[in-house]
């Protein structure tokens, strides 16, 4: 018994590290985009294309996601592996609309709402899972997934046709996919750890 309770709560560390390694790495990555413009200045940027670096950023993000599928395992609701086809379908819908037509800055804005959307209905699948099983941690996923989409719908409709302007949005875009990661990572890690359970006392 004492041993099937220390494998859980090792298992539980594991998730958080993983986790919490692979939400830095976004996040890092977009504190890079952040500071593209700054460091090739602004004439330079205009002759960047932001879908490029766009693309770049949901490769690295399907990675991230593959990474934690395999190493921390199989979720019940396949979240990662959905992740990933989202993050693929988004990037390929880029490069063809970009084919087909002259405005980038109009691709780069419907493909980022397709992201978007695309993680919203993954998210939503989870969180319909965490409700039916009336588990509390479909408040939490609830909340986290109403801030993404926020924060990515304004950011698809607000792309100004500037390429240093867009590299930067698409910056805080993933540094906010990178801190909403970690913060739901660190919340689930702590909910399975008892030690931290037994030290919360709500009067």
């Amino acid at each position: 018994m004492l041993k099937k309770k220390s494998k859980k709560i090792s298992e539980n560390k594991k998730n958080f590290y993983v986790g919490i390694l692979c939400s830095v790495a976004i996040f890092l990555m977009g504190v890079i985009y952040l500071t593209i413009p700054a460091y090739y200045g602004l004439d330079a940027m205009n002759n960047v294309n932001a879908n490029n670096i766009f693309v770049s950023g949901l490769l690295m993000f399907a990675c991230v996601n593959l990474v934690k599928y395999i190493v921390v395992g199989k979720n019940p609701t396949s979240e990662r592996v959905y992740m990933t086809i989202a993050c693929a379908g988004s990037g390929a819908l880029d490069i063809i609309l970009g084919g087909f037509f002259e405005d980038q800055h109009m691709v780069l804005a419907i493909s980022i709402l397709v992201f978007v959307l695309s993680m919203t209905t993954v998210k939503l699948y989870t969180i319909d899972y965490y409700h039916e099983r009336k588990d509390a941690f479909f408040y939490i996923e609830t909340m986290l997934l109403c801030l993404f989409l926020i924060v990515g719908v304004v950011i698809s409709v607000n792309l100004f046709k500037d390429s240093a302007i867009q590299t930067i949005m698409l910056g805080f875009l993933f540094i906010i996919i990178g801190i909403l990661d970690g913060v739901n990572i660190s919340i689930k890690a702590m909910l399975k750890a008892q030690r931290f359970l037994n030290k919360i006392k709500l009067k």
